[in-house]
């Protein structure tokens, strides 16, 4: 018998929507009582903090992603050499604490 994820994606929608639903009643309170000039401004305004606020966060995905794709690169060339293997297998306990030790104070 299995748990579908259906009933876990309903049940972290209701909490976020409980926990919204106060401060959304909020907002179109105040923005009811404004002109329809300020409130199409206001809503332009929030519009384009949006756009912006996913184009700034795409960026920073696409650059976490080239680094995290250039450490992979250099990880697998530093695999298929070898090197990884030899200073896996050249750690001993003392040898581990040595190394430690010297890049704790500075060596």
């Amino acid at each position: 018998m299995t748990i579908g994820i259906y009933p876990v994606f309903l049940a972290i929608m209701d909490t976020i929507e409980t926990f919204l639903q106060p401060y959304i009643d909020q907002v179109l309170g105040l923005l009811g009582g404004l002109p329809v000039w300020a409130q199409g401004a206001a809503i332009l305004a929030l519009g384009i903090f949006t756009i912006v606020g996913l184009v700034v966060f795409i960026k920073k995905f696409i650059k976490l992603f080239l680094v995290l794709a250039v450490l992979g690169v250099i990880v697998y060339f530093l695999w298929q050499q070898g090197i990884i293997q030899n200073l896996i297998d050249g750690l001993t306990g003392s040898a581990f604490y040595r190394f430690v030790l010297l890049a704790t104070i500075g060596v």
